[in-house]
């Protein structure tokens, strides 16, 4: 077997070279990994006038928005799970504050309909959804293409063509990874698979980074394959506050902390310099955020039951051996 490409790198290196100004970026995880510690970086490092997608927005849209970092939105809700308003986007939105920012909000099925067409280079995808609703009179529009209501050719029925949604770069945090790039998530998926697979170039930031037999013995928890990605990163907490299946629960407590701070644009500029223009990286984060926190959040272990692959991978075992 050929010698696997090592696509490890750190967390500055991969969004320094892989998210550029003006790019559509695609932000992975449904309710839970969340990429908060890609997304600070990303603030830390100034990326402006960004197309940012994610079907279910939650802080890290919200963060992104109020730093400045947005010009267009692509979703279908971005708000605190508490739940609360998300503050600054509410105020991009309504007031302009800190800038104006196009939104382009659909449905959930709607969007993850448009990644799966781009991931799999599809013209459209056919779908009865929206219809009846007056999301296509509000926001017709997904990207740079308007959503077509048509007839089909086989029974006369009424559609929607929902267009294609490609991003120039996915970034998501998954449970583990091996060091060429092969990512493993389980848990609440949603739109993530197709969304990922809808970039040109991915970042994947994992809990942690095991070696390859451990990625084979279970394959079809393998959300990315090694030859779609371009950057492995190990950024373990890396979704905080939201939560990784296995690893540490939603903290709550943050999310409440941050509808508070951000209420307004003073407060929110207070919360960014104190939690990411003020730590350097994702390990002084958690070691503010404090062990006896992280500790309260860690999740205990619940292990499902393993699964018999046969002799599935038996000649890759003969081979390192």
């Amino acid at each position: 077997m050929p010698e696997r490409p090592d696509k490890r790198m750190g967390l500055k290196e991969a969004v320094a070279r892989l998210v550029r100004d003006g790019d559509r970026v695609y932000l992975g995880g449904f309710i839970q990994q969340d990429p908060c510690a890609a997304v600070h970086e990303i603030i830390r490092q100034g990326k402006k006038d960004l197309t940012v997608s994610k079907a279910a927005g939650l802080l890290s849209m919200d963060l992104l928005i109020g730093a400045g970092c947005v010009k267009r939105a692509i979703t279908s809700y971005i708000w605190n799970p508490i739940p609360k308003p998300a503050h600054a986007f509410v105020r991009a939105v309504r007031q302009g504050i800190p800038r104006s920012v196009e939104l382009q909000e659909t449905s959930i099925l709607a969007l993850t309909l448009a990644y799966c067409a781009g991931a799999l280079g599809l013209p459209y995808i056919p779908a009865k959804t929206l219809l009846g609703s007056d999301m296509l009179r509000r926001s017709p529009r997904l990207g740079d293409n308007e959503i077509k209501v048509s007839k089909s050719p086989f029974t006369g029925e009424t559609c929607c063509l929902i267009p294609p949604l490609t991003h120039d770069v996915g970034i998501i945090q998954v449970q583990r990874a091996d060091p060429s790039g092969n990512a493993q998530a389980w848990g609440f998926a949603g739109d993530t698979k197709y969304g990922m697979l809808s970039c040109r170039r991915i970042i994947v930031c994992a809990e942690e980074i095991v070696p390859p037999r451990v990625i084979e013995k279970d394959p079809d928890r393998t959300l990315i394959p090694a030859f779609r990605t371009h950057a492995v990163v190990e950024v373990p907490w890396g979704a905080h506050p939201s939560y990784t299946m296995g690893y540490y629960d939603t903290d709550w407590q943050f999310f409440h902390f941050y509808e508070e701070q951000t209420r307004t644009h003073a407060g929110f500029r207070s919360f960014l310099e104190e939690w990411v223009l003020g730590t350097s990286d994702r390990k002084e984060y958690m070691e503010k955020l404090g062990e006896e926190r992280m500790e309260a959040l860690r999740a205990p272990p619940w292990r499902a039951e393993p699964v018999s692959y046969g002799g599935f991978l038996r000649h890759r075992w003969l081979e390192e051996s």
